[in-house]
This record gives structure tokens, C-alpha cells and sequence, in this order.
């Protein structure tokens, strides 16, 4: 007997050591996987549970219990998701006979179009941001990096000085499955990131290349949370959708503005660190949606009420 409790273990062990993935992405992976086992203890009435005994009926009525106690289509998508990664690995490993989870469908999820700043509004962005003090060049110079290359948020709290090449205008950064990419940065944006490197000097002195690029006034690597603060304080005044994940607003609006301007849409999957080219295609749906918001203004077919035309007084001749 393998049990589910051993093949959980092992396969945490898989996704970190082989696969590469985050703290906080195996941290997920845990939750989720751990309440299918405390659900199962109790399903079975068994304090350790068989991997071989768990079948399609048994996740069925644990999906079913979700649902009942009010999770969402994304929270259930997601513990199925973590569920049939766990049960596909026990395959490949020959502890199972069968998938339990393959045939199960996902629920469907509504569509959410990404929340993005429009390209006036990231222009009257960078002009209210000061630049006057160590904080402050520190902020701008994260808000421009982000915007500028569209890297995650994890990607820009671990970069270091030596990640960035002022020369070339680059920057190197590690992704998911530590998979490294190169970005481009922007002229604008490298003047913002000298600033901030100039008032660093001036508050801390000389740094070695191997240091963290972005620091705390407290002069230590800047932790996610607190560019999640900044960044949202600066941002809240110009999306609704901000307030909730700033650096990933910029993200979006990153990639958004790419596809207005005429890039590439392989191109921005590969500056997105995009595994698949279908997680890329949301934000053309942004640009569809623009599109018919523009139509329905301006086209005389699209179903717009009009005021009647008033050149024969109101009335229909026949």
C-alpha cells in the first residue's frame, strides 16, 4: 500500500526539486491537496488513506461539497487542477492503475478581461510621480521596470544589479521553472533606474553588483508586500481594478499596450514568460472589446438610438 499522505510528499518533492516551482506555488499546491486528504479521512472513515483506493466517485462528491459551500468556479478549477497534477504524477510513477481524475471536467469559469491603464493614463502617471528622494526615485524607477519589461512581480523582488545591463539596456530575469529570459528596458526607464541608483549611493554608499537592485530604506532586498503597497498607493488613483494587485495591473497594461501599438502577439508571449500562446491571447480580447466600444459609437449599423430626423417634421411619408 502506498499512501496518499507518502505520494503527496513526493510529489511536492517532484515540483521543487525537479520542476522548479516557487515557495509560495508549492505552498498552494499543499493547501489544496492536503483538504482533498482531510476530506478523504473522513470520507473513508480512515486516518490514512490507500492512493489506489480514491476513485472518480470520491472527487466528484468532494467537488460537489465545494460547490455546496459557496467556492468559486476559479477555486474549484483550481483544487481539480492541483488534483489531476497529483493523480497524473502517481500514473507515471505505476502506484495507480487508472487516473481517477482525468474524465472530470472543469467548471467553467466566466470570462474576466484583465484590468490595464490606459496609455494616457500611464502618461499622466509617470508625470505625477515625484523623484525627489530616495523613497521616491526607488518607487518610479519600480513602476517604470515593471511597466517597461511586463516581468511578475517575484521576478523583479529577487533581481540584483548585476541582472541589469546599463550598457545594452537589458535586463536578465528568472521566471517560472527558473527559466531565464533577457527584456528589453527602455531609454525613460533607465534614466528612472540611474536616479534611483544615484540616491542610493548618496543614502548607503557604494553597493557590490551582487546586491539586491530594488532595497528597503532599511538597505535590504525589498520583500513582494511592500511593492505591492507602493505601487498601489501611486497607481489606485488611475485604475479601479489596482487596489486588489498593482504590479500585475502594470503587467497587463504592459502587454495591452504592446498589442495596440502592433507587436507581435508571439512576441509579447515571449516578453511575458508565457509557457503557452493561448495565456497570451486574453489580451487580445482587451483589444476586441475596444473595438467594439469604438464601432458601437461610431458606426451607423451597429444599433444606436438616434434622434429622428427632423427634416420632415418627425413624420414617415409613405
Amino acid at each position: 500500500m502506498l499512501s496518499y499522505d507518502t505520494c503527496l510528499n513526493r510529489f511536492l518533492s517532484y515540483l521543487h526539486e525537479i520542476r522548479g516551482y516557487s515557495a509560495n506555488t508549492l505552498e498552494a499546491y499543499g493547501r489544496d491537496l492536503l483538504q482533498f486528504r482531510d476530506y478523504c479521512r473522513d470520507y473513508y472513515s480512515e486516518p490514512e488513506i490507500d492512493i489506489k483506493k480514491i476513485d472518480k466517485l470520491t472527487l466528484r462528491h468532494f467537488l460537489g461539497k465545494l460547490s455546496e459551500e459557496g467556492q468559486s468556479a476559479k477555486t474549484i478549477a483550481r483544487k481539480l487542477a492541483a488534483l489531476k497534477s497529483l493523480f497524473k504524477f502517481a500514473m507515471r510513477n505505476e502506484w495507480i492503475d487508472k487516473n481517477p481524475a482525468y474524465a472530470i471536467r472543469s467548471p467553467k469559469l466566466p470570462s474576466k478581461l484583465p484590468v490595464f491603464i490606459t496609455q494616457e493614463q500611464m502618461r499622466a502617471l509617470f508625470r505625477s510621480i515625484p523623484a525627489d528622494t530616495f523613497i521616491h526615485s526607488r518607487d518610479k524607477a519600480l513602476v517604470d521596470l515593471i511597466y517597461s519589461t511586463g516581468m511578475r512581480l517575484n521576478e523583479l523582488v529577487q533581481l540584483n544589479i548585476m541582472d541589469l545591463n546599463t550598457h545594452g539596456n537589458t535586463v536578465s530575469v528568472v521566471g517560472k521553472g527558473d527559466k531565464q529570459r533577457v527584456l528589453p528596458v527602455g531609454t525613460e526607464t533607465m534614466k528612472s533606474l540611474d536616479a534611483y541608483l544615484a540616491f542610493r549611493r548618496e543614502k548607503f554608499g557604494s553597493f557590490e553588483t551582487s546586491s539586491p537592485l530594488f532595497i528597503s530604506k532599511q538597505n535590504k532586498r525589498i520583500s513582494p508586500r511592500d511593492v505591492q503597497y507602493r505601487i498601489e498607493k501611486i497607481i489606485r488613483a488611475f485604475s479601479e481594478g489596482a487596489r486588489k494587485n498593482s504590479p500585475h495591473v502594470l503587467r497587463h497594461s504592459f502587454a495591452t499596450h504592446l498589442l495596440e501599438n502592433g507587436a507581435d502577439l508571439q512576441a509579447v508571449r515571449s516578453l511575458l514568460g508565457h509557457s503557452s500562446l493561448s495565456t497570451t491571447q486574453i489580451y487580445t480580447h482587451v483589444n476586441t472589446g475596444r473595438l467594439k466600444d469604438v464601432y458601437r459609437q461610431a458606426h451607423p449599423r451597429a444599433g444606436r438610438r438616434n434622434k429622428p430626423n427632423n427634416m420632415n417634421g418627425g413624420h414617415d411619408e409613405s
